[in-house]
C-alpha cells in the first residue's frame, strides 16, 4: 500500500533544526571583514607606509608596508584554506601591535594615537563579545603602560597629561558603545533563533497533525479500495483543486481564502451521495471517492461539479468573486493502490 513520505518530512525538519543551529552570523561577518582588511592593506595601509617613507619615518614605513603585505597574504590564505579563525587572529593582533606602536611613536605628525578607536569594534566583531573584551583589556593595559611609564623618555611621541587622560577615557567610551552594540546584536540574534525554533516546532506539529489525518483517511479509504478490488467492483477518484487560491488569499486575506474553501466544500457535498465521500486533501485540494462508479460516469460528475462551482458567486466588499475548480479523474481498474489512483488523478488534472 502507498504511504505518505513521512521520512522525508522528518528529514526536512531535522535539516531545518541543523541549519538553524549551525548558522553563525559572526562567521559571515568575519569573512566579510577579512576580505575588507585585505583590500584595506592595498588601498590604506600600503599608501600610509609609502607616505611615512617619504617623510623619513623609516621604522613606521616598514611596519605599515609589512602589515599591508601580511593582510593581503592573509586574505588569500583565508580564501584558499578557509582558515577564518586563524585569519581573524592575524588581523586582530596585527592591529593591536600597530595601534600600540602608533601610540608609542605618535605616527605621522603625532596623530597616530587617533587610530586606536578602530580597535574595540575590530576586536569585538572578529573575536566575539567575551574574547574581544579580553583583547581590548590587553590593549588598554598596553596603552596605560606606554602613556604612564615612569620614564617619559620611553615615549617617542609627546602628549600632555590632559591628552593622555582624555585619550584613555574616550577609548573607554568607544569600547562601551561598541560592546553595547555587539551585546545587543547577540541578544537580538538569540531572540530570533528562539522565535524561529518555536515557529519550526509549531510547523512540525501542524505537519504531523496533517500527516496523521491523511494517514487515518488513507487507511479508511484503502480498506474501501481493497474491498472494491476484492469484489471486482468499480471505484473512481476525483481530485479537485481550487484555482488561484493562493492569489485569492494574497489579495483578500486568509479569512476570505478559508471562506472560499468552505463554500466549495459545501458545494461539493451537495453534489455527492451518502455512499460517496469528500475530504480536504491539501490546502487547495479536495479528494472525492466515488464507490461503484466507472471512469466515464466519474468524468461526467467532475465536469458537472466544475460547472456548479463556476456558477457559485461569492460576495466580498459588495463585489462578486468568481471562483473555479479544476479536477482530475482516475479509476482503480489498473491501479495497485489508492495512492497510485490519486497520483493518476492528479496527473490528469490539467492535462
Amino acid at each position: 500500500m502507498g504511504r505518505l513520505p513521512s521520512k522525508n518530512l522528518e528529514e526536512h525538519n531535522r535539516n531545518l533544526d541543523k541549519n538553524l543551529c549551525e548558522y553563525n552570523p559572526g562567521l559571515e561577518r568575519n569573512i566579510f571583514l577579512i576580505k575588507l582588511f585585505g583590500l584595506m592593506g592595498v588601498v590604506v595601509t600600503m599608501p600610509f607606509g609609502v607616505l611615512a617613507l617619504f617623510r623619513g619615518n623609516t621604522t613606521l614605513s616598514m611596519i605599515l608596508i609589512s602589515i599591508s603585505s601580511i593582510l593581503i597574504l592573509n586574505y588569500f590564505f583565508a580564501s584558499k584554506r578557509e582558515k577564518y579563525t586563524f585569519a581573524s587572529n592575524v588581523i586582530v593582533y596585527l592591529f593591536l601591535f600597530l595601534f600600540l606602536y602608533l601610540v608609542y611613536s605618535g605616527g605621522i605628525e603625532n596623530t597616530g594615537s587617533l587610530w586606536i578607536y578602530v580597535f574595540p569594534a575590530l576586536a569585538l566583531f572578529l573575536h566575539g563579545f567575551k574574547h574581544g573584551l579580553i583583547d581590548i583589556g590587553i590593549f588598554a593595559l598596553g596603552m596605560i603602560v606606554i602613556l604612564y611609564f615612569p620614564i617619559d623618555t620611553a615615549l617617542m611621541a609627546s602628549y600632555s597629561d590632559d591628552y593622555k587622560s582624555r585619550l584613555l577615557l574616550s577609548f573607554v567610551a568607544v569600547t562601551f558603545l561598541a560592546s553595547l552594540y555587539e551585546y545587543s546584536s547577540i541578544k537580538s540574534f538569540d531572540r530570533v533563533c528562539t522565535l524561529t525554533k518555536k515557529l519550526i516546532n509549531v510547523a512540525k506539529e501542524e505537519q504531523l497533525a496533517e500527516l496523521a489525518r491523511k494517514r487515518s483517511i488513507g487507511e479508511e479509504y484503502e480498506l474501501m479500495f481493497a474491498y472494491a478490488k476484492k469484489h471486482d467492483e468499480s471505484m473512481s477518484i476525483v481530485l479537485g483543486d481550487i484555482d488561484y487560491l493562493h492569489d485569492i488569499k494574497g489579495r483578500y486575506g486568509d479569512d476570505v481564502g478559508e471562506m472560499v474553501i468552505d463554500e466549495i466544500k459545501n458545494g461539493i457535498e451537495n453534489c455527492i451521495k451518502n455512499s460517496e465521500a469528500i475530504v480536504r486533501w491539501t490546502g487547495a485540494e479536495f479528494l472525492i471517492l466515488l464507490p461503484k462508479t466507472v471512469y466515464d460516469d466519474a468524468l461526467k460528475f467532475a465536469q458537472a461539479l466544475e460547472q456548479r462551482i463556476k456558477n457559485l458567486t461569492l460576495m466580498h466588499g459588495g463585489k462578486p468573486m468568481h471562483i473555479s475548480l479544476s479536477t482530475g479523474v482516475a479509476d482503480i481498474e489498473n491501479s495497485h493502490s489508492l495512492y497510485a489512483t490519486i497520483r493518476n488523478a492528479d496527473s490528469k488534472m490539467y492535462s
